[in-house]
């Protein structure tokens, strides 16, 4: 495989970005302290709290917080059992690194850590942005008779009877066994349908990973940012019966970093996997050109669903063009980064409702969702007075 001369592209964040660990910061790992959040060193901390032999008393302090059921804050500790000035230089030396809480109206028991080096810096990971071009490729894929066969597919007579078995199962506790089975069968389908679809557009219908289009995509990990560059936002659910809020590290907007894409050149490697009427996509411009007509396709149906952040998706959609295009990364997306989601709305309104009624059925958060109104929720971030202001993960492309 013989590659182009590798393109430069400029990331810059037009939104927070979070591209999470899974790991959380909870209450013991942290401190807030005038609308930044200090974030403690644990290594750190028990050596400082070592040389001032107060190790015996952080033990015995949580044992009395555990007796009591309550979640141990650092705050409070530091309070009720260390005078002032040697609590400033425990803290002083026990920080790993400080960061602005945007909306410090609301109180924070942990928060998601995003990743980072080990010398916190935020940085993104090459994987995220070749899945989201993934994700848009297969979009601008997903046409005509494919979108078609998906469609067919979805409102088949054993998902359709797959789907009505599981909803009477639900109505007897005692057959909680085979609705588990059914439930399994019907995310199996599903999941198998997709994969499906997905090899026939970009591996020829090969489940082979080496005969993959994208195995001619390569990109790095961005340049890391500095620390300085995070924050921690408040995130809220919209159109909940009741707040559910979250807090999260991210990638402020406003900041750039750059990322390396190699292209490889259309040549015998994928003549070799049957899919030489895809040479087209191995080009920055038609990729740059899918990535645009996804943002755009999301970015409205975002601004027609949620008036709460509408502005924010209409300023989004005039920052999106073909040749620097928008793309959306990591947390916050929910059900919109399903590949099918935009493209079965558009075309088959009865096969995207059959979808909802399935998902309906196995996955929990979407059990409540109602026909016409879905998805019905997407995260938004909070802004200093606690309201809904931004979405998650936007950021631009720019090649040179």
């Amino acid at each position: 495989m013989k590659w182009r001369e590798p393109i430069t592209l400029t990331v810059r964040t037009h939104s927070p970005v979070v591209i999470g660990t899974g790991e959380k910061c909870n209450s013991l790992g942290f401190v807030v302290d005038d609308g930044k959040v200090l974030v403690v060193d644990e290594r750190k901390f028990i050596k400082a709290l070592a040389q001032e032999g107060l190790t015996e008393g952080l033990r015995s302090w949580l044992e009395g917080q555990l007796r009591q059921n309550r979640r141990p804050n650092l705050r409070e500790f530091l309070s009720e059992k260390i005078e002032a000035q040697k609590r400033t230089e425990i803290l002083q030396a026990s920080v790993a690194y400080v960061l602005p809480l945007v909306s410090p109206r609301q109180r924070m028991s942990q928060f998601n850590l995003c990743i980072k080096t080990p010398n916190h810096c935020p940085y993104i990971p090459g994987s995220e942005l070749k899945g989201a071009i993934r994700t848009a490729v297969l979009v601008g894929t997903l046409r005509g008779d494919y979108l078609d066969l998906l469609a067919n597919a979805l409102q088949s007579e054993d998902i359709r009877q797959l789907i009505n078995e599981i909803e009477r199962l639900k109505k007897d506790a005692r057959l909680e066994r085979e609705l588990r089975r059914k439930q399994s069968m019907l995310s199996r389908k599903l999941r198998d349908l997709w994969q499906t679809t997905e090899w026939q557009l970009i591996r020829s219908g090969s489940k082979d990973a080496h005969n993959d289009l994208f195995r001619g995509i390569s990109i790095s990990d961005s340049e890391p940012l500095p620390t300085n560059a995070l924050r921690i936002y408040a995130a809220k659910r919209l159109n909940m019966s009741r707040d559910l809020i979250v807090f999260t590290e991210a990638i402020a907007p406003n900041n750039e970093t750059k990322v390396t894409l190699s292209i490889a050149r259309p040549d015998r490697w994928l003549q070799k996997i049957g899919l030489t009427d895809k040479a087209g996509w191995l080009d920055w411009t038609k990729l740059a050109q899918a990535l645009y007509e996804h943002a755009n396709a999301v970015l409205e149906f975002i601004a027609q669903k949620f008036p709460q952040i509408k502005q924010k998706a209409q300023w989004l959609k005039q920052q999106n063009n073909p040749q620097e295009p928008l793309v959306c990364l990591g947390w916050g997306q929910g059900f919109l980064s399903v590949t099918m989601t935009e493209p079965l709305l558009r075309r088959n309104s009865q096969a995207y409702e059959t979808l909802r009624q399935a998902m309906a059925q196995v996955i929990r958060q979407y059990g409540r969702t109602k026909q016409n109104n879905f998805p019905k929720t997407i995260w938004a971030a909070l802004d200093g007075n606690g309201q809904p202001s931004d979405l998650f993960g936007w950021v631009k492309l720019v090649g040179r």
